[in-house]
């Protein structure tokens, strides 16, 4: 049986053939519907060839996405682990497979030395249980630095989908079952944003998987820092008796994981995740930059660090941070979510404007992507086509709330004068009431649509539990408290307010500008 199996459309056979021909060339057999024998029925064929390939390589392609065959391999991929994918053309990808990494080819003209290329020629060695068999698959490897190739989960990693490149120059070498488990926890741990607390992902699958990658290869620092990570991605959507038992864990694989490397970059961002940022602003930035300095390309730490800075209102330099990234190579939903408000809280329109349209060119159906477009547009004067967006029911993502959405489509409406403002903020405040983890979106709302009194209640009622809207603070209190939606667009109206002084001086925040010399952006226009 062959390692790759190649999924394509007809009419891309001259691609098909170039693409074997190359992974040939390096090593790999390969598998595609030109070897179908005259004797067997084809379906039956295919199935064998399918389920017994270490890798399933689809090529999609306008034909590819319109092709049940293609669809129905790449989801019995999807469900084994073992799916890669890349683009040839502009087509959009058929759901699921758009909300899952990419590699892009569309301008490739077959050479070893294209980024796409050596993306899919990493991971089909590592899904093939060792490294690429040949200098073909490897070709100029020495472009990467293997020290930042692996990002590792969650909020931040290189990938193609179903392939994570596992091998850093210090990395012990593992037992292909580790491997397998390893590249497998990465995978299902990719799919979670990390920095989305709302967003329990597949960070359960994750743990598991994981796990039984630590107990079979007890000196792989990558292995113990992952499960660190997943056990960090998992306690921030967890229920909060949970917690306390998902952070020790976390902790406990941090831990092991420094042991082995002291500057092991997932077990660091571990940390710095399960550590909450409010009243603790000064230290977490000093530890972030602490864990960076020790992994300067590493890109969730770079992402945990500009995340601090959001928090206490210092875009320029969380763009910065956000910008030392390469967001081509760097393909992952909660990322580009975080580089994008990094950059429309810095006032880069422009840039914000385009990594918009190419953020949901990527992720159409995306839940948090959509989310932020909606956002973005409501609030940079474009709240008509925000509007249209809401309206758009075949395009919008199947877990958004109905509630959400009248909400949101309230608020442009009075921003575009289709209704009055006062009818907005009640139609905001009947959302909250039933969905209190909305509080400062709505508050945003609020004071986008001229109502500041209205949302200094909602803000007083989750940060102190007073008034009105009391009930708003988090089950987890400080543990939950998030301070960089404060200094977003939306809220430019409170700023000069007295009552917004008096705000972030309660909650500690005119403290710490004091103590580390910074000022925000607003206070420094």
């Amino acid at each position: 049986m062959a390692d790759v199996f190649l999924s394509y459309a007809r009419p891309n056979l001259k691609d098909a053939k170039r693409i074997a021909e190359l992974l040939r060339a390096g090593g790999a057999s390969v598998w595609y519907d030109e070897n179908l024998p005259a004797h067997r029925p084809y379906t039956d064929v295919i199935s064998e060839q399918l389920d017994a390939a270490s890798a399933v390589l689809v090529l999609w392609t306008a034909e590819s996405a319109a092709s049940h065959w293609v669809r129905s391999e790449a989801n019995r991929a999807l469900q084994t682990g073992r799916l890669l994918q890349l683009r040839l053309d502009d087509a959009r990808l058929p759901m699921p497979f758009d909300q899952i990494q990419c590699a892009d080819l569309r301008r490739w003209k077959g050479s070893r030395d294209a980024t796409g290329w050596r993306m899919v020629a990493d991971s089909i060695g590592a899904l093939m249980g060792e490294k690429p068999p040949a200098a073909a698959l490897a070709a100029s490897r020495s472009a990467y630095d293997r020290r930042h190739i692996l990002a590792g989960g969650g909020a931040a990693a290189l990938v193609v989908a179903g392939g994570v490149s596992l091998w850093l120059n210090r990395q012990p070498a593992i037992s292909p079952e580790a491997q397998l488990l390893l590249q497998k926890g990465m995978d299902a741990l990719q799919a979670n944003d990390v920095l989305d607390p709302e967003d329990e992902g597949s960070t359960a699958q994750a743990i598991a998987l994981l796990k039984d990658a630590t107990r079979l290869a007890p000196q792989s620092e990558a292995a113990w820092g992952a499960l660190a990570l997943a056990y960090a991605a998992r306690r921030r959507s967890a229920q909060v008796a949970e917690r306390p038992g998902l952070e020790a864990r976390g902790r406990a694989a941090a831990q092991a994981a420094l042991r082995l490397d002291p500057n092991e970059p997932r077990a660091l961002a571990a940390l710095r995740i399960m550590t909450p940022v409010y009243h603790n602003w000064l230290d977490a930035e000093q530890s972030a930059r602490r864990a960076l300095s020790k992994n300067p390309s590493f890109p969730i730490l770079l992402f945990v660090l500009s995340d601090v800075l959001g928090n206490v209102g210092r875009w320029r330099e969380a763009r910065e941070l956000s910008n030392r990234l390469d967001r081509k190579k760097f393909l992952l939903p909660g990322a580009e979510r975080k580089a994008i408000i990094n950059l429309w809280g810095a006032g880069d329109l422009q840039s914000a404007d385009e990594a918009i349209k190419a953020a949901v060119e990527k992720w159409p159906q995306q839940r948090q992507v959509w989310r932020t477009q909606v956002a973005y547009l409501l609030y940079s004067g474009r709240a008509s086509e925000a509007l249209s967006i809401l309206n758009d029911v075949e395009e919008r993502p199947l877990d958004v709330p109905v509630a959400l959405i009248d909400a949101a489509s309230a608020t442009a409406k009075a921003l575009t004068g289709q209704i009055s403002r006062a009818e907005a903020v009640a139609q905001n405040h009947a959302y909250l009431k039933t969905n209190p983890r909305a509080a400062l979106p709505v508050a945003q709302a609020c004071a986008a649509m001229g109502d500041a009194t209205a949302s200094f209640e909602v803000l007083q009622g989750y940060y102190f539990g007073r008034g009105e809207w009391a009930a708003l603070a988090p089950p987890a209190g400080d543990q939950d408290r998030q301070t960089s939606p404060l200094f977003q667009p939306p809220m430019h109206s409170l700023w000069t307010d007295k009552r917004f002084a008096e705000l972030v001086r309660s909650i500690g925040l005119t403290g710490y500008w004091q103590a580390s010399g910074k000022r925000p952006d607003y206070l420094a226009v």
